[in-house]
């Protein structure tokens, strides 16, 4: 559980659900289908993605959360909604008519929470899998914890409302409100709130991780990425096991193995860390997390958890298997994904492009090799899905521009630019053009090896929209959707190569 989740993870036996604010994607076995969205989907810190699901119904709810920051963020062109999949998973979908901030499927019945105006934690109500009729559940008085000895309430800086996010864990569901220190938990079938945990308020730059377990809440505490704190409290507020951890072992992510143990992930381990009868840290193993800031998770079966980097594109997930008396072992899965119907169209009213070949989008990085005191290009077209577009901004970075091991060319449309700037590793170029729906066009980048080396060189292209919301009638407006394609540059000497 993290504040502000782009991707969020549901996992059932031998089938996982991956959910994004731009897709879906449904796993079974060896085999996958991506639904996306299409049109404009609305990005900013306040959003997080929900995703609930009924596998035995075969029904499954994604959207948006309604946090409402709308005082101190803006209007947003759609409102946050969340929508229903009833016959199976590539079929159309129906919006649900009550605003959540978030939802998630408790066996025949559905949870959600709403907040107010700060946002925070307001209500949790609930319903049977219909959606149609919601009744509250009513929040109990919260009991207070013990402070945590690491993080002292009057350190930090203060943090902003974060909204409230659910999640569904073995002993029940927990909703967590960072912004104002509260953690509800729902035991499995309990018609009520069974305890409302009060803490001191999130500071600036914390994560907080919480999942129940029998006898209260194992909460995970990151500030800063560095410093972490595991604690465990129980129902009535008392504080009965805390470790402390610090940079390479901070907590990134966390669930519930089976009842009685978790799995922490952490900047750059797994560790299993039995609750019962004292929390403590078992079996630790390093791995290599590309240090990943945090983690979504799910808990497919006893001793099954899978795992995804809480980014809009994840690039892997991977199963963790959790043995008792053995190190937590790390199974990385990226399966064939077939694409499906789009979820559902929020319509352009900005421009947007897409790379023509498909191939451009993958994060994987694409070798492209230079012959030492030579040249060779990269070619790519690309595609304005949106409306009008009046300019493009280009970026090109990388490593070995800042070294002077090569020099970089650029062509669009068969035109050379001139650098805008070109600072450090970095060369920006800026071209006024109109690029009318459905235009077309060619980048190419050339790259004259001067020296041998090799790295990561990244291409980024955005169109600019017109600037009639601007005061500066020059200014080429605002940017939106950024595209990029990633190559593993090597400069070669031809006369080494058999």
């Amino acid at each position: 559980m993290t504040t502000r989740p782009l991707r969020r993870l549901w996992a059932s036996g031998e089938t996982l659900w991956v959910g994004s604010l731009t897709h879906l994607d449904i796993y079974e076995k060896n085999q996958g289908i991506q639904r996306w969205v299409k049109g404009d989907v609305e990005f900013n810190r306040m959003s997080n993605v929900v995703l609930a699901v009924a596998p035995e119904k075969e029904r499954v709810w994604v959207g948006r959360g309604a946090q409402r920051e709308v005082e101190k963020f803006g209007p947003e062109n759609h409102p946050p909604r969340v929508f229903t999949l009833t016959r199976g998973l590539d079929t159309p979908v129906t919006p649900l008519e009550v605003e959540l901030a978030d939802l998630v499927c408790d066996g025949e019945r559905l949870i959600g929470c709403q907040v107010d105006g700060r946002p925070g934690l307001a209500s949790i109500l609930w319903s049977d899998l219909s959606a149609s009729a919601w009744q509250t559940m009513p929040l109990p008085e919260p009991v207070v914890g013990v402070p945590c000895e690491l993080f002292p309430p009057e350190e930090g800086v203060e943090g902003d409302p974060s909204g409230v996010l659910l999640s569904t864990h073995l002993h029940g569901v927990v909703a967590v409100d960072p912004g104002s220190g509260l953690i509800a938990v729902i035991r499995p079938g309990s018609s009520k709130v069974d305890f409302v945990l009060k803490l001191a308020p999130a500071r600036l730059k914390e994560q907080w991780f919480a999942v129940p377990t029998r006898k209260g809440v194992l909460l995970g505490i990151t500030r800063n990425g560095t410093s972490s704190a595991l604690l465990h409290y129980t129902e009535d507020g008392r504080l009965t096991d805390e470790l402390n951890m610090q940079e390479d072992t901070s907590v990134r992510g966390l669930a519930l193995a089976d009842e009685d143990t978790a799995l922490v992930v952490m900047k750059r381990h797994l560790a299993l860390a039995p609750v019962s009868p004292e929390l403590t840290i078992s079996e630790m193993v390093p791995v290599d997390m590309e240090d990943t800031f945090r983690f979504a998770t799910a808990t497919a079966a006893p001793g099954r958890v899978w795992i995804a980097p809480d980014y809009l594109d994840y690039g892997w997930i991977a199963q963790v298997r959790c043995e008792a008396g053995k190190p937590p072992e790390l199974w990385k899965f990226k399966a064939p994904l077939a694409q499906g119907e789009p979820l559902w169209d929020y319509g352009c009213s900005r421009p947007r492009l897409d790379w023509e070949d498909a191939s451009a989008t993958d994060t994987m990085k694409r070798k492209f090799s230079v012959p030492l005191a030579s040249s060779s290009t990269w070619r790519q077209r690309f595609r304005n899905v949106g409306t009008e577009a009046t300019g493009l901004r280009l970026l090109v970075g990388g490593r070995p521009l800042g070294a002077d091991a090569v020099t970089v060319r650029v062509r669009l449309n068969g035109e050379e630019l001139v650098p805008a700037s070109h600072a450090g590793d970095d060369m920006r170029f800026e071209h006024r053009m109109s690029i009318p729906p459905g235009a077309t066009g060619e980048l190419e980048v050339t790259v004259h090896g001067q020296q041998m080396c090799s790295g990561l060189v990244a291409v980024s292209l955005a169109p600019w929209t017109p600037s009639k919301y601007l005061p500066a009638p020059e200014s080429l407006g605002g940017m939106h959707s950024e595209i990029y394609s990633f190559l593993e540059l090597s400069v070669v000497d031809p006369s080494s190569v058999s």
